[in-house]
């Protein structure tokens, strides 16, 4: 029966392929060569690093296989708390489980056929980001291939180890807690705990790597290189095996594969067990509705002290109440804030002594703020049309315009983006002590990116909609999303790029030149600029205001 369902699987994903448009098909080589050049350009930057570590006289290999074992003990962590909340959805929420469990089909059957399933969906973006980096590796050491094929024979016992942490806590965290309630307390501590591991690998420090002197003693540093991090980890079988297979040592890398191997069966085994016992009375519990104790009470609108009235009140007080009733918000909320936290951190560790570097820095900052706005941008702004779902003919029946939608979507969005941005960019000048004049054009642009970053957020989620979808990673992942992501930080270059020529003349000034302003250009860049913010924010909201009203579900 196992064999059935795989092969349902394979039918399901046979069928999609063949019955692909053109026009679906041109979207997904556009997707697959954006992915591919994503990785190219993850090797190169992996192949230039570990270059530069490898060349370290007398520590360079210690370098290069301590940064490994770092990573694969972080890919563990990460693996380990995405199945976590895959496996929490594809065991307990997917939309088959109601057939499945109606059919002639064993319980261990279906928990297999979904733990397949939550493996792969758990791993596969992680586990691709390994690629590079080990290819890199193989190239800057001069490996044979015999090295890249133990990393991949390795590494499905170790995702599947990573994997099976998350499905064992959540097997018995819903049979112990049978409850719809639960998958709300999953979702918090799951984004919790990555905020958590984000911020202990930040705070681990890891350019200590390249800096021996910040350690007390030489001796000290070659102990810490060489000592096994995490050795009782799967991370640190894995990085023995790969290490005994670089050195020809393939006895030692028979022993950590069997390790392995011989671990995972054993996981898996008691899991399998332990699903035949729990995993129904878990599924059951999580059907379950939600019990309200307290009463509903009709308030007044308080969105009339932000100086809004009528429809407009309504709608926003609408998404404030559906927003703060989904806890995946509440959970990706504590998720921003550790991210922004260890941004600065970041930013508060550079190694910076030059008062004008510090301006340049400042500036810069434009740039990789504006970034994480405009991946904000994806994640809430976006999706907001897209996310009324079905119920999207309720608004339109209802006795509102597209446009007073589109712009309590917008006054809804902007409010904490703009905080955000408040933050990244006032606090990183305060931290570097930026110039007057650079303090105030960066967070002034950072400002207006913001604004401009979130009307097309608006603007292209309305002119793609998607009101079928089953979560919001469809939506984030559409050829709409991917235009917009693009458009933003085509938005974001050139806005740099524009302002590039005044902090130019102003570094001039700051170094003696004389009549370093050429007012003439600075009325160009001022024109190029209104011209561009004009485009961003006019263009895709009119387009996706008509593409709405003659939208029919």
């Amino acid at each position: 029966m196992l064999r059935l369902l795989f092969w349902r699987k394979t039918r399901t994903l046979l069928n999609t392929l063949s019955h692909l448009t053109a026009y679906e098909r041109v979207r997904n080589a556009a997707f697959a060569l954006a992915g591919l050049a994503l990785l190219a350009g993850l090797y190169l930057l992996f192949y230039k690093m570990l270059a530069y570590l490898a060349k370290v006289e007398l520590i360079g290999q210690l370098l290069l296989w301590k940064l490994t074992a770092i990573v694969m003990l972080t890919t563990f962590m990460m693996v380990a708390i995405s199945s976590l909340l895959t496996s929490l959805t594809t065991f307990y929420y997917s939309f088959d489980l109601k057939f499945l469990m109606n059919a002639p089909v064993r319980v261990r059957d279906i928990f297999l056929d979904k733990a397949a399933e939550s493996l792969f969906f758990c791993s596969w973006m992680i586990a691709l980001v390994q690629f590079p980096y080990i290819l890199a590796l193989v190239r800057v050491n001069h490996y044979g291939p015999d090295v890249f094929v133990a990393f991949l024979a390795l590494m499905a016992p170790f995702l599947a180890l990573a994997a099976a942490a998350g499905m064992a806590f959540t097997l018995a965290l819903l049979y112990l807690f049978p409850s719809s309630r639960t998958r709300d307390v999953v979702w918090v501590l799951s984004s919790l705990s990555l905020t958590v591991v984000y911020g202990l690998v930040r705070f681990a420090q890891p350019e200590r790597l390249i800096r021996p002197d910040a350690l007390e003693v030489v001796a000290d540093y070659l102990s810490y290189l060489q000592a096994p991090t995490a050795p009782y980890a799967p991370s640190w079988w894995l990085t023995a095996g790969i290490q005994a297979a670089a050195a020809g040592h393939y006895a030692v890398l028979a022993r950590q594969a069997a390790l392995l191997y011989g671990v995972t069966a054993a996981v898996y085994a008691g899991l399998v067990a332990l699903a035949g016992k729990v995993y129904f009375t878990g599924y059951s519990g999580a059907q379950e509705g939600r019990l309200r104790r307290t009463p509903v009470a009709v308030e007044p609108f308080p969105e009339a002290r932000l100086g809004l009235r009528g429809e407009l009140a309504a709608l926003f007080w609408k998404e404030r109440r559906t927003f703060f009733r989904d806890v995946k918000h509440w959970s990706q909320i504590l998720l921003v804030m550790g991210l922004v936290f260890v941004y600065l951190f970041s930013i508060q560790r550079l190694p910076l002594d030059n008062a004008d570097l510090k301006s340049l820095v400042s500036f810069l900052n434009v740039g990789a703020a504006g970034f994480v706005i405009a991946a904000l941008g994806l994640r809430f702004t976006y999706p907001a049309i897209s996310l009324e779902g079905r119920a999207w003919w309720v608004l339109r029946s209802s006795p509102v315009t597209t446009g007073a939608i589109m712009r309590q979507k917008l006054l809804f969005s902007v409010i904490p983006m703009t905080g955000i941005a408040l933050v990244l960019g006032l606090a990183t000048n305060h931290l570097l002590g930026a110039d007057r004049f650079s303090a105030w054009l960066s967070a002034l642009s950072l400002l207006l990116i913001t604004w401009a970053v979130a009307a097309m957020g608006i603007g292209f989620g309305a002119l793609f909609p998607m009101f079928n979808v089953e979560n919001i990673h469809q939506i984030e992942s559409s050829l709409g999303g991917f235009v917009y992501m693009a458009s933003s930080l085509g938005y974001i270059a050139a806005t740099i790029m524009i302002l590039a020529w005044p902090m130019q003349m102003h570094f001039q000034e700051r170094f003696g030149r004389a009549h370093a302003w050429r007012w003439e250009i600075v009325a160009s860049c001022a024109v190029f600029f209104v011209v561009l913010n004009a485009a961003a924010f006019v263009v895709p909201w009119t387009l996706g205001k008509r593409t709405l009203e003659r939208y029919e579900q």
